[in-house]
């Protein structure tokens, strides 16, 4: 007879949340994502598909914090903002 648990699947890789913001210099694209890890937010600074930083924080807000800390960091070095455009 098989046993049963409560336990959750480990889960060996973030689920991609979403894009907190995209920046280009140049031919480059920067790209922030905001990753969940079971009871942790990661943020990642992606430039064309290479992580270039990352960090990891317990709470929301921090995690929203690093990210606009490191946009800032980035427009300073003559990154420009990419604004998305609905089309209908």
């Amino acid at each position: 007879m098989g046993t049963r648990t409560n336990e959750r699947p480990r889960q060996d890789s973030p689920e991609d949340v979403g894009t907190l913001w995209t920046l280009q210099r140049c031919s480059l694209t920067a790209r922030c994502a905001l990753l969940s890890w079971p009871d942790v937010w990661e943020v990642r600074v992606v430039v064309d598909g290479e992580t270039l930083t990352t960090q990891r924080c317990a709470r929301t807000d921090d995690a929203f914090a690093v990210a606009e800390r490191w946009k800032l960091g980035l427009l300073a070095q003559s990154w420009q903002q990419v604004i998305p455009v609905r089309s209908d």
